[in-house]
């Protein structure tokens, strides 16, 4: 019983200071940035291993869009999501890169 709560407020650490660095992360993407593109992940459709699958769960992709999502329109910003298929490794038509 002790290793279980242990390891549950272990857990709880890890997630609190992921949702932390997501927070301050998107909160620079923000400020810095007038449009952000992401791609539109559909993270149930990804076929792993039982234990990658796990750590794909504790990754918080959902969260980080949320999170992003609600920043985007609080601040004003345009949020784009790409479709997974469009070819985003094209060069920049204006500066090449």
């Amino acid at each position: 019983v002790k290793t279980r709560a242990k390891l549950q407020r272990d857990y709880r650490k890890v997630t609190n200071i992921q949702r932390d660095i997501i927070q301050k992360f998107t909160t620079r993407l923000v400020s810095e940035n007038d449009k952000i593109v992401i791609e539109d992940l559909v993270v149930k459709n990804m076929q792993m291993s039982h234990v990658a699958s796990k750590g794909l769960q504790r990754s918080l992709f959902g969260y980080f869009r949320q999170v992003l999502t609600y920043k985007c329109e609080w601040y004003g910003k345009e949020l784009i999501l790409a479709n997974q298929h469009y070819p985003s490794t094209q060069r920049c038509s204006q500066c090449g890169y």
